[in-house]
């Protein structure tokens, strides 16, 4: 949910979840879906409120300004009224739902702080396990690799 277009992490974890079997969901407005994506690869919603209805787990994404060259939406206080992942909005999902963020986090522009440090979030545990995952996984398929 959210910056899909400009997100290394949106891009790897559809492959990775598609491959494992998951039904993924991409939420976010049109400007910042990436085009060709509905479909076969994912369902796409463009309101937040039909997207994230039974969830098991909801990953947020940044918005990643650094990477976008136009106007993808009017401000930020406008992309959180609209998008923002509240406690309102989070009742939607699925009881035992598990909040995740990459981080760095934008508290008030794509996660409301009440949900980020809420008893749903596994999002310190994500970003502290990141690397050490990451680093694992390059380790192993270094390793899986035929040797000449």
């Amino acid at each position: 949910m959210g910056d899909i277009s400009h997100s290394r992490v949106a891009k790897s974890n559809i492959y990775c979840l598609k491959k494992l079997g998951a039904t993924i969901r991409l939420i976010a407005p049109h400007t910042l879906i990436p085009p060709g994506i509905e479909g076969e690869v994912a369902e796409v919603c463009h309101s937040i409120e039909a997207g994230i209805t039974g969830v098991d787990v909801i990953m947020t994404l940044r918005i990643q300004r650094e990477r976008q060259t136009g106007g993808f939406f009017s401000s930020t206080d406008e992309y959180f009224k609209f998008w923002g992942l509240t406690r309102r909005r989070l009742q939607r999902a699925a009881p035992e739902v598990i909040v995740m963020h990459p981080g760095p986090m934008n508290r008030g522009v794509e996660i409301a702080s009440e949900v980020a440090d809420s008893r749903h979030s596994a999002i310190n545990a994500q970003v502290t396990n990141g690397l050490a995952v990451r680093m694992a996984v390059l380790y192993l398929l270094d390793n899986a690799r035929p040797r000449n």
